[in-house]
């Protein structure tokens, strides 16, 4: 045997046995790796679509419900206003179907009918008012023992409309005997967003209800004996809701995988089919492919081992002089000539394909950095209109001189302050920190500043507009983990009495130059002539904060009251309000700002204007972290009375 055969018999040998034994690896962890994303995608789609159903529930059903509930118990709002606000909300919101008062003893409810739907049901020949009406027994029957039901869903004969029932207790004050508010969800969006969701293209996306039964099909079937129905009437036996993953066969003898999920809110059963064919085809896919790739691999792997035994030299002048032009920048080097079939062939294809790479990962650098560079104006963009939430301007009063800013730690920030005239005498005085800083942040601090803003157009006081400002934003937001602090003060400009509240918020600075006074009971039951010490803040020309109150974050739990307390302003009293962006930040020896070096500053320019104050205070802190990166979004607001 010559040594060339040698050489050609070994060359395959090494050749083939690590391609065939890394191919064979391969594709077992390939195959293990399709089936579980297979599964896995039964599960996400079996959960997107349960969060889908969960945030209809939330924000098309209860929360609107609830908001018209709350406009009807109002004692502020008269009769007018509140038949106004039930045609409006039958009209406006999509899904409102119809909303139904129903007093007791009264034989006839007071219902309002969504137009759209009224003229579909008549086109239909159907009474719009036999369909949507709720009889005082059906009332009864539904509604549960706290007065409360979600449920009951139905089917409109001779029309693709679907509606659940919601039945809210009125407020034993609204009307002189018990109420209820029904309302009629239309669940068309629901519907089409299940039906339109691309899975079902190949596979099927059932909705079953407590008895066993098909929602969204119009003969209503019973699936009680469904495998995975089954399988979901035992998860909830067992008194678990977590999303399960099963293989079972169909009636006909074919291979199935199913999943079954479970809504947080509705007594629903969502459940995911797929046949294991079209589950697992991209195994069976990849595997012939991965053969015809081995095939194909071993071939190449002999001719490489044939052309190495065959020659072994080249000559390297081209690459050389190549690398010599890539190196001074020329990507359009290529080494050229006729091509060997030889190892230095191969090397030289492969430096040709090295030369095109880097040529085409120098234009998609160029391309990322341009994409970059329109991220960030976009930022820029978001920062102007979140700029747009704050005041552009402050009044020039005759009683008092007020200014703030606001500056993010980045592009977008979850600051917030605010100054607002409440009526001819009154004035909003407003400063929040949302959790956390960037874009997260700061869109939480829009729906904060939305929901405020409504709240405080009202004439409560600060700690009642606080409650109800926490507990609207836990509804709203539910879940997200994230929450606000946030600090209210009402200023009279003719008396000088300042009310406010706190949810968790630093307590603002003040400067006091005649006796003030404050507590942290509600204002209608102090004695105007009380000034005792446990209630007084004595004259004091320096600056000091305002006691403490104890009171939680907002956003995070609700049913609780926030605090209120008072104090008195007179000429020539300063209150700053702040972040925790002001006292917090750090310098290069790990020291913080801290509350007695702001108060220090605030001493020494008390005599400058509210926005020389305030600006004065920005410069100091910057100076104070210089050579770090800012702490956190920094928000001042000061008020001077004159």
């Amino acid at each position: 045997m010559s040594l060339r055969t040698k050489l050609l018999i070994l060359s395959v040998i090494l050749a083939l046995i690590p391609l065939s034994i890394a191919s064979l690896n391969m594709i077992k962890i390939t195959q293990d790796e399709l089936i579980e994303s297979a599964n896995f995608k039964l599960i996400t789609v079996a959960s997107h679509i349960q969060k889908d159903i969960d945030v209809f529930y939330r924000s098309a059903c209860l929360g609107p419900v609830y908001f018209i509930k709350n406009a009807i118990e109002d004692e502020n709002l008269g009769i007018e206003e509140k038949l106004s606000i039930l045609k409006e909300g039958s009209q406006s919101l999509p899904h409102l179907a119809a909303l139904q008062i129903s007093v007791e003893g009264s034989k006839s409810p007071l219902l309002v009918m969504q137009n759209s739907l009224k003229n579909q049901l008549k086109a239909s020949s159907l009474d719009p008012v036999r369909v949507l009406e709720l009889s005082s027994d059906k009332i009864a029957e539904l509604k549960k023992k706290d007065g409360v039901f979600i449920g009951d869903v139905v089917n409109i004969s001779n029309s693709d409309v679907w509606l659940i029932t919601i039945i809210l207790p009125l407020d034993s004050g609204t009307f002189e005997h018990p109420a209820t508010l029904s309302a009629r969800i239309n669940l068309l969006q629901l519907k089409e967003s299940i039906a339109n969701r691309p899975f079902t293209k190949i596979g099927q996306i059932t909705i079953v209800d407590p008895d066993g039964h098909k929602l969204f099909d119009s003969g209503n079937p019973d699936l009680s004996g469904h495998k995975m129905v089954t399988v979901a009437k035992d998860i909830l036996a067992s008194d678990s809701r977590s999303i399960r993953l099963e293989h079972y066969k169909s009636p006909s003898g074919e291979a199935m995988l199913g999943a079954c999920a479970f809504p947080e809110y509705l007594d629903w059963r969502i459940i995911i089919e797929l046949s294991e064919a079209v589950a697992y085809s991209a195994v069976d896919q990849m595997y012939k492919s991965l053969i015809k790739w081995l095939i194909f691999g071993f071939t190449i792997a002999i001719i490489g081992a044939i052309i190495l035994a065959i020659s072994l030299t080249r000559p390297l002048r081209k690459l050389k002089d190549a690398a010599t032009e890539i190196a001074h920048g020329n990507l359009d080097t290529h080494v050229t000539g006729k091509t060997r079939k030889d190892e230095i062939g191969e090397l030289a294809q492969a430096f040709n394909k090295m030369v095109d790479d880097l040529k085409h990962y120098v234009e998609e650098l160029t391309t990322t950095t341009a994409a970059k560079e329109r991220a960030e104006k976009e930022l820029e963009l978001a920062w102007t209109i979140q700029k747009g939430f704050l005041p552009k301007s402050f009044p020039d009063m005759k009683e008092i001189d007020v200014w703030g800013t606001c500056e993010p730690a980045r592009e977008v920030g979850g600051d917030y302050f605010d100054f607002f005239r409440i009526d001819d005498e009154h004035y909003g005085l407003v400063v929040g920190d949302v959790s956390g800083k960037g874009v997260p942040a700061a869109l939480y601090m829009a729906v904060s500043r939305t929901l405020f803003r409504m709240l405080s157009s009202t004439d409560c006081s600060p700690d009642e507009v606080m409650t109800e400002f926490n507990d609207r934003l836990v509804e709203l937001d539910e879940g997200s983990n994230m929450f606000i602090t946030f600090f209210y003060g009402m200023y009279n400009v003719r008396t000088g009495r300042l009310l406010y509240s706190s949810a968790g918020h630093n307590m603002p600075f003040v400067k006091l130059l005649k006796p003030g006074r404050r507590s942290d009971i509600p204002p209608t039951s102090l004695d105007d002539d009380q000034q005792d010490a446990d209630t007084a803040i004595q004259k004091d020309e320096s600056f000091r904060m305002l006691p403490d109150m104890k009171t939680l974050v907002a956003g995070m739990f609700d049913g609780f009251e926030m605090p209120l307390a008072e104090t008195n302003l007179s000429s020539g009293d300063i209150i700053l309000l702040y972040t925790d962006g002001i006292t917090e930040p750090v310098n290069k020896n790990a020291e913080e700002f801290g509350e007695e070096r702001l108060a220090k500053i605030l001493d020494a320019n008390s005599n400058l204007s509210s926005q020389g104050i305030c600006e004065k205070l920005i410069v100091e802190v910057r100076d104070f972290q210089a050579g770090m990166p800012q702490f956190d979004d920094m928000t001042v607001f000061m008020m001077k009375v004159k």
